[in-house]
C-alpha cells in the first residue's frame, strides 16, 4: 500500500472533517471519505488525458457554481461572512478536484505536488465561515495538523521517486530533519492561528477580489448610520448601471427609504441608534394577500385599515436594509424578526438572502401618526455654529410664510429656481461645504440640496430629517419590474407639517432627480433574464413546482437557443476549417495542376445544368462514356490523361487548350 497515499486520503479526510463541523452538514464530506477510500482499489482508476482533465474540472466547476446559485446553503452559525454561500460551493468544487487525482492511474506512484496546495485553499475558503468557542479551537487544530501532513506528504513523494540507499545516517542528518519537522509544526500553529485571527482581513480581501467594481463602497454610500456630504455619490461612480432593487407593482413606486438621519455636524448626518421589533401577526387586514414565498411572516409597524392595498414585492440587493415608502404599514417577508427605528427605517438581520419580501401600502393616504414633542425637538438641532449669514438667508427665503406647508412650497422652489444640478462640487480648503454651498450657489448634487433644505427649514422652526433611498421609476418592459440602479440613489428631506402629518420635499432641481429612461432594449432584456432566474431559483427553493415552471420558460428558451446557437456555430467552424484545409492542400499543387482543378469545376456545374452528374467513385473516364456529346466527352478524357503530366511546356499547353475548348461549349446556344 503507497504510504503518500495515505497521508493523502487522511489529508482529505481532514479538510471533510472541518468542512462538516463548520457547515454542520454530513453528507458531502462522508460521500467524498467514503469515494476517497474506494481510490485504493487500482481497478477503478482511469487514466485521464490532458483533455478529459480539462473537460471534466469545467464540467464540475459548472455544476458548482449552478448548485451555488440554484441553491445557497442554510448555515446554523451567524452568516457575517461576506460570501459563506459561495466559499461553501467553491470548497466543494476543490475538495471535488482532489479526489479525482485520487482516481487518476497516472499518479499510482506518487499524487501531484497541487494535491496539499488545493488543500490549503479548501482550508481558506472554509475559514471564510466565522467560527467562534470551541469550533474555532477545532479549526485550528484541524489546520495544524494538516500542515503537518504536508510536510509528511512531501516527504514520501521525495522517497518514492528518489530510492534512498541504505548508507549509514549521521547524527546530524537526524538534527536536520528533527529541525525540519519543528519548522513545519512552527509553520502549521501559525497558519492554523492567522487563519483564525485575520479571518475578516482575508474576507475583505477575498471580497475585493470577486467584486473589483464595488470595491465595498455600497456598504458606506448612505446607507450605513453616518453618511458623510459626498458618499452617497460614489455609488455612480461604483457601476452606475448595477440593479439594486427590483419591484413588482401596478403602481409607479417612487421614493423607497432607506436611512433617515437626524443629526448633522462636521458635514456628516448620523443617525440614531436603537431598534425596536415590530409586531408579528397571524392574520394579515382584509383585502391583503401574499403572493410568494409562501413560509414568510407578516410584521406590523403602524395602524391601516383599508380596502384597496398597494403590494410592492421588492427583491433587493442591499443585505439587511428594507426599502420601503413612507409610512409602510405591513411587511411580509422570510425573516424572524424586523426592526424600526425612530424614524421608521425598516431593516432585518434574520432576512433570507435570495429571497423578496412584500410591502403593503394603503391606496389612499395614511392617517398621519402622532408624533411626540420631544421627537419633534431633536428634529430641529443645527450645528452650533451655524454661520449668522445662513439665519439671515433663512430670513429671505421664508418671509411672507406663516405655516409648515407654505415654507416647504417655499424652500422647494427656493432651491429648484435659484440653484443648479452637478456631479462634481469642488470646495475651497478649511471652508465648511454646506455654508459655500447655500452662500456661493456652485453647481452641487442631491445630497447638498436635501442637507441645505434640511438646514433652512430647521432654521425656520419646521422639524425635519435627511433620508437616503432610491427613487423607483424605471421600468423594464420585458418583465413589467420596476427598477432602481446605484444612479437612482437620490438623498431628499421628509418634513412635518401639523396638518399633513410627514411630507417628502425634493428640492433637487429636476436635472438632478433619477430620471424615468430605460436603457437598450439588449440589457433590458438580459436583466429580465437574470430577474426571472431569481425568481425561478426561489421558487424551486420553496417547492412552488408550478410557479418555477411558470418561471422558467424565459430561461428553457434561452437555454434551448443557446444549444442551437452553439451547434450552428460548430458546425460553421468545420465547415470554414475544412474549406481553409481544402484551399491550402490546393495551394500546395502545381500551377498547372490548379489550374486544370479550377477547369474540371468549370465544366462539372455546366453538365450539373443539363441533369448529367457524375456519380461518388465515378472516375473520369468511366463518367465520359456516359456523356453523349463527343467533344465533351473527349474533353474529360484528354483531362483524365492530362492530370498526371509533370509540369512542363506541354503540360500548359494542354491546360490551355481545354481552356480554350471549355469556353467554346459555353458559348453554343444549344449544347448536346
Amino acid at each position: 500500500m503507497n504510504g503518500q497515499r495515505t497521508i493523502a486520503f487522511t489529508m482529505i479526510s481532514l479538510e471533510c472533517a472541518t468542512f462538516g463541523i463548520l457547515s454542520e452538514t454530513l453528507f458531502f464530506p462522508f460521500s467524498i471519505i467514503l469515494l476517497a477510500a474506494l481510490s485504493y482499489a487500482a481497478l477503478l482508476r482511469y487514466p485521464f488525458s490532458r483533455r478529459q482533465v480539462f473537460w471534466t474540472t469545467s464540467i464540475l466547476a459548472i455544476l458548482f457554481m449552478a448548485k451555488y446559485m440554484m441553491y445557497q446553503h442554510e448555515f446554523g452559525l451567524d452568516r457575517l461572512a461576506i460570501r459563506t454561500p459561495l466559499a461553501y460551493a467553491a470548497a466543494q468544487f476543490v475538495i471535488t478536484v482532489q479526489l479525482r487525482q485520487m482516481f487518476d492511474s497516472h499518479f499510482d506512484r506518487f499524487l501531484p505536488n497541487s494535491f496539499p496546495l488545493f488543500g490549503i485553499v479548501t482550508f481558506i475558503l472554509i475559514g471564510d465561515i466565522l467560527v467562534y468557542g470551541s469550533k474555532g479551537q477545532y479549526y485550528q487544530v484541524l489546520v495544524f495538523g494538516y500542515i503537518l501532513l504536508t510536510g509528511v506528504f512531501y516527504q514520501f513523494g521525495h522517497a518514492v521517486r528518489k530510492p534512498v540507499k541504505t548508507v549509514k545516517k549521521r547524527w546530524s542528518v537526524y538534527m536536520i530533519r528533527a529541525g525540519i519537522f519543528g519548522v513545519i509544526c512552527l509553520m502549521g500553529w501559525l497558519t492554523a492561528t492567522g487563519l483564525d485571527r485575520y479571518e475578516r482581513e482575508l474576507d475583505q480581501l477575498y471580497y475585493r477580489l470577486i467584486e473589483p467594481r464595488t470595491g465595498g463602497v455600497a456598504s458606506r454610500a448612505g446607507f450605513s448610520t453616518i453618511s458623510r456630504l459626498g458618499s452617497l455619490s460614489k455609488q455612480f461612480d461604483a457601476g452606475a448601471e448595477q440593479v439594486k432593487l427590483r419591484v413588482q407593482s401596478t403602481d409607479e413606486p417612487g421614493y423607497f427609504r432607506g436611512r433617515a438621519f437626524v443629526q448633522f455636524f462636521n458635514s456628516e448626518w448620523h443617525s440614531e441608534i436603537g431598534n425596536h421589533n415590530a409586531a408579528i401577526i397571524a392574520v394579515p387586514p382584509a383585502g391583503v394577500q401574499a403572493t410568494v414565498p409562501q413560509d414568510g411572516t407578516w410584521f406590523q409597524i403602524g395602524q391601516a385599515k383599508s380596502s384597496n392595498w398597494i403590494e410592492y414585492q421588492v427583491w433587493s440587493e442591499v443585505p439587511g436594509h428594507i426599502f420601503a415608502p413612507l409610512n409602510t404599514p405591513l411587511v411580509y417577508a422570510v425573516a424572524d424578526s424586523v426592526q424600526f427605528d425612530s424614524q421608521d427605517i425598516l431593516t432585518s438581520r434574520s432576512m433570507e438572502s435570495g429571497f423578496p419580501y412584500s410591502l403593503y401600502y394603503p391606496r389612499h393616504q395614511l392617517p398621519h401618526r402622532p408624533e411626540s414633542e420631544q421627537a419633534l425637538k431633536r428634529l430641529l438641532q443645527v450645528p452650533y455654529n451655524i454661520s449668522s449669514e445662513i439665519q439671515i438667508l433663512t430670513q429671505e427665503v421664508f418671509a411672507g410664510c406663516k405655516t409648515p406647508a407654505a415654507k416647504i412650497e417655499r424652500v422647494q422652489a427656493y432651491f429648484q429656481n435659484n440653484y443648479e444640478y452637478g456631479l462634481g462640487i469642488s470646495i475651497p480648503p478649511r471652508v465648511d461645504p454646506i455654508t459655500y454651498f447655500l452662500l456661493e450657489k456652485p453647481k452641487a448634487h442631491c445630497e447638498y440640496f436635501a442637507s441645505g433644505t434640511a438646514l433652512l427649514l430647521r432654521l425656520a422652526g419646521v422639524p425635519c430629517r435627511y433620508v437616503t433611498g432610491y427613487i423607483v421609476r424605471e421600468r423594464n418592459h420585458y418583465d413589467q419590474y420596476w427598477v432602481a440602479r446605484n444612479r437612482h440613489a437620490h438623498a431628499w428631506v421628509e418634513a412635518w407639517d401639523t396638518e399633513r402629518g410627514w411630507v417628502t420635499v425634493e428640492s433637487t432641481p429636476a436635472a438632478g432627480q433619477p430620471e424615468y429612461y430605460a436603457p437598450s432594449g439588449t440589457r433590458q432584456y438580459w436583466e429580465a433574464f437574470i430577474g426571472q432566474f431569481a425568481r425561478l431559483k426561489t421558487a424551486l427553493q420553496q417547492g412552488q413546482w408550478l410557479l418555477a415552471l411558470s418561471e422558467a420558460q424565459l430561461p428553457l428558451l434561452l437555454l434551448v437557443l443557446g444549444v442551437v446557437l452553439w451547434f450552428v456555430f460548430q458546425w460553421m467552424f468545420r465547415l470554414i476549417l475544412k474549406i481553409l484545409q481544402e484551399r491550402a492542400a490546393f495551394k500546395q499543387n502545381p500551377v498547372h495542376i490548379q489550374e486544370l482543378h479550377l477547369l474540371l469545376a468549370q465544366m462539372d456545374r455546366l453538365l450539373v445544368k443539363q441533369k448529367l452528374v457524375r456519380k461518388p467513385g465515378e472516375t473520369l473516364t468511366q463518367f465520359s462514356r456516359r456523356i453523349q456529346n463527343q467533344t465533351v466527352s473527349q474533353w474529360y478524357q484528354k483531362y483524365a490523361s492530362s492530370r498526371f503530366m509533370p509540369e512542363n511546356e506541354s503540360a500548359m499547353a494542354l491546360v490551355i487548350q481545354l481552356k480554350q475548348q471549355l469556353q467554346e461549349y459555353r458559348n453554343q446556344k444549344t449544347p448536346g
